[in-house]
């Protein structure tokens, strides 16, 4: 909820309309869904970009297109750089865009907007 306008009523119109134009940018260039999938068994492999150990042909192997094309990692390897939270199964943002880190929501939303120390959004 920490950027959907219908959730925040305490915003006066500018704010309601700042925050809908944040989402969108958000969503347009950053947001993104790992896809878990095995190596194909003929695969010679390959590296996992979060710990550099080998993921195996046959494997199971997440791929995150905005991260960069052919980049993979072991599903329990798939987490925030930051929180450490499993992000199988959950959206990623890539803010620094292919080959940059993976982050959660929360964090994501951190580098682009402050939060507030009273109430914790962004």
């Amino acid at each position: 909820h920490l950027s959907q306008p219908q959730f925040c009523h305490d915003l006066d119109e500018v704010e309601r309309r700042e925050l809908k134009l944040f989402a969108q940018r958000r969503k347009r260039e950053n947001l993104g869904q790992g896809s878990v999938r095995p190596l194909p068994l003929t695969s010679a492999g390959a590296v996992c970009q979060q710990c550099g150990g080998s993921v195996r042909g046959g494997a199971l192997a997440v791929f995150a297109a905005r991260a960069g094309l052919g980049l993979c990692w072991h599903p329990q390897c798939f987490q925030c750089h930051q929180c450490q939270q499993p992000l199988v199964d959950l959206v990623y943002f890539c803010p620094g865009g292919a080959g940059g880190r993976l982050l959660c929501g929360r964090h994501h939303g951190d580098t682009l907007r402050h939060r507030c120390p009273g109430c914790d959004e962004v």
